[in-house]
């Protein structure tokens, strides 16, 4: 009995303790709150990118929108600038009469009447876009001039001599090509 008693008394052995299922792991929560917590944590994580996503594609349609309307007054700019070109053009004519009349007419007193009514509609056509091209002495340029005739001439060859018919640009854009004579 002696060694039954000295088992008794004796300290247990120890064995390594067991985790149940309710004790956490290095790292893991503790309780159900602070699993909970942490899934909502997850969640807001999760509705925080979304957000982003969200507000950067709303940005993105709104820069789009945005420039899509510049875009369109441009647009509508270049339409005002060029709606009265067949106007304009057809008022060259009577611009052409003009200059005709200037040449044509004896009497002074006519000539500077017809010369103040050729100054006036020019202003009229100037406010809306029209210039006159730049011809007499320069070099001959296609996109500006059209050469009618060619001389033999002391100037540099493609020199305009003479001019023509007077060529005009509307806002920029060439409506009618100056004629000119220019030098071999």
């Amino acid at each position: 009995m002696d060694e039954q008693n000295k088992q008794n008394n004796a300290p247990p052995e120890t064995e390594p303790i067991e985790r149940s299922a309710a004790s956490p792991k290095a790292g893991e929560p503790r309780s159900d709150a602070e699993r909970e917590t942490n899934i909502l944590k997850e969640q807001i994580a999760k509705l925080e990118k979304e957000k982003e996503e969200y507000l950067n594609g709303w940005k993105r349609a709104k820069a789009d929108s945005i420039n899509q309307q510049k875009d369109e007054l441009r647009r509508m700019e270049e339409i005002m600038k060029f709606a009265n070109e067949s106007l304009i053009k057809d008022l060259l004519l009577i611009l052409d009469s003009f200059e005709l009349s200037i040449l044509a007419t004896k009497d002074p007193e006519a000539k500077k009447g017809i010369e103040i009514i050729y100054s006036q509609l020019e202003k009229i056509l100037n406010k809306q876009g029209l210039e006159k091209i730049k011809s007499l002495g320069e070099m001959f340029d296609p996109s500006l001039h059209e050469a009618m005739l060619q001389e033999d001439s002391e100037k540099e060859s493609g020199t305009i001599l003479e001019e023509m018919v007077k060529g005009w640009k509307l806002n920029g854009k060439v409506i009618r090509p100056t004629k000119v004579k220019i030098s071999k």
